[in-house]
C-alpha cells in the first residue's frame, strides 16, 4: 500500500468498476490492517479508503466483505464514512442489523442529539435492509436485535 491513502481512494474512484472483486476484498483486509496501525486524521483517511471499497463492492452487488462491514459497525466508536453506510444498504442481510443496532446503541449512549447525521442514518440503513430482507420484530433475527439492544431497537423498528 502506498504511504498516502488519498491516492489509492483517488485510483479507487476512477476505476472501481474494473478493478477485480477480489482484489477489491484484499484491499479491504490489507487497508483494516494498515488503518489499525495508525491514528488520528491519518486513521481517519485509511478507514475512509476502506469505506470507498466497501463501496465499489456494493456497487456491483458484491457481498464478498461483508463480514468486515459487519465488524466495522460493531467496533465503531464514532460514526464511520458515508461510504460504509451506503455499502450496508445496498447489500447488507438480516445478520447486519446487530451491528447496525449496537452502534446505535453505542451512538446513544454517547449521548449525542437524537437527530444527529449518524443515529438518522443508521436508522435508515437499518430499516432499509429490514424491510428487504422481510426482518420484523417478531422474527428470530428481530427477535435477537430487540432481546440485545433493547433501547436502540425501541427507536430503530418504531
Amino acid at each position: 500500500l502506498p504511504d498516502n491513502p488519498g491516492i489509492l481512494r483517488l485510483a479507487l474512484s476512477e476505476g472501481a468498476s474494473t478493478v477485480p472483486l477480489a482484489v477489491l476484498q484484499q484491499l479491504i483486509e490489507r487497508v483494516r490492517f494498515r488503518e489499525g496501525a495508525e491514528t488520528g486524521p491519518v486513521r481517519s483517511e485509511w478507514t475512509a479508503l476502506r469505506g470507498a471499497a466497501h463501496g465499489a463492492l456494493a456497487q456491483r452487488g458484491s457481498r464478498a466483505a461483508l463480514y468486515d462491514l459487519k465488524e466495522s459497525f460493531e467496533s465503531a466508536r464514532e460514526p464511520l464514512p458515508v461510504d460504509f453506510l451506503g455499502a450496508a444498504a445496498a447489500v447488507g442481510d438480516a445478520s447486519c442489523l446487530e451491528p447496525l443496532a449496537a452502534a446505535y446503541q453505542r451512538a446513544m449512549e454517547a449521548g449525542g442529539k437524537v437527530d444527529d447525521w449518524w443515529r438518522l442514518r443508521l436508522t435508515d440503513v437499518f430499516r432499509t435492509i429490514a424491510a428487504r430482507e422481510q426482518v420484523t420484530r417478531r422474527t428470530t433475527a428481530g427477535k435477537k436485535v430487540s432481546s440485545k439492544w433493547k433501547d436502540a431497537a425501541a427507536i430503530l423498528w418504531a
